[in-house]
Order: C-alpha cells, then structure tokens, then sequence
C-alpha cells in the first residue's frame, strides 16, 4: 500500500500517518525532512538530492507519505494508491499551530526545529499560504480523482 496524505501545517498529517504506520507497519516519510536535513542543523538540501531521496523513497513496495502537496512532490500523486487530502477549516489550522508552538517551547512536545518566534511566524506564514493556492492544489490532485479521500476534521477526530 502506498499512501500520500496532503494538507496543511497543523492539520494532523504527522499524527495520521504514525497511526497508519503502527496499524498497516509500513514506514511513514515527513517530505519535510527529505527537504531539510535535521542532522545537519536544518539545513535546506538542493533539489538533485532531494529527488534522489524521494524516488528511493518511491519504489519501496510501501510507503506512507505526508506533505503539504508541493508542486515538486507531484510524482507521489502518479505513484500512490490513496491520496488522503486533509480537508481542515482554516481557523482549526490556525489554533492548532498555535496550540502546537506553545507546547514545544514548554518541552511539552517534541519537534525537528527549535520553536522560536521565528518559526512560529513562519508556520503561520506557511498555513496562509497553503489556503492562498488550496484551489490549485486540489486542482491537482483532482487529476488522480479516483485515488482521492477527504478526511475532515470530524473523520480525523474518529481515527
């Protein structure tokens, strides 16, 4: 089985995809950390092996992959078998990524990137643009019509 999950920052991409991981054990991939590499202080890698990751990534018999739906990951959507876009009002986004800063800068929960104002900032930054051009990525995905869920706030709140 393979899996590609889209959505915003804070719409519980990371959260679905360790629980299918447990439940169907298949290895789950945030695209975030093929994009920067933690071990290396969060450094942004260049597309060549960026790709390079990926496509080892991609021919794995079975994978779960989460990412907000970047132009450049668009071969996940050919080679998936269920797409699950994570269909999340943008107030709930919003409140949860506040929620989730708060608890990181207390301890409270662990993270990739040190929670610092900044990266705060950005994570909201991140979200209004997600719903700027969420038209153009369902346009996208909508290609693969018959591979895609929706899952809304009360679907996530089931699982």
């Amino acid at each position: 089985m393979k899996i590609y999950i889209i959505g915003p920052t804070g719409a519980g991409k990371t959260t679905l995809s360790k629980k299918m991981s447990v439940k169907y054990n298949i290895k789950a991939y945030e695209l975030d950390c093929l994009v920067y590499d933690d071990k290396n202080n969060h450094t942004k890698r260049n597309n060549e092996e960026i790709n390079k990751l990926l496509d080892n990534i991609l021919v794995e018999d079975s994978w779960i992959i989460e990412d907000v739906g970047r132009n450049k990951f668009s071969k996940c959507l050919e080679y998936c078998d269920v797409i699950y876009y994570l269909n999340i009002p943008k107030y709930i986004v919003y409140m949860r990524v506040i929620k989730r800063w708060v608890k990181q800068r207390f301890g409270r929960e662990a993270y990739n990137y040190p929670p610092t104002l900044h990266q705060f900032l950005d994570s909201i930054a991140v979200v209004k643009l997600y719903y700027k051009h969420e038209k153009d990525k369902l346009e996208r995905i909508n290609k693969y019509n018959n591979k895609v869920k929706y899952l809304s706030n009360k679907d996530l709140n089931k699982i």
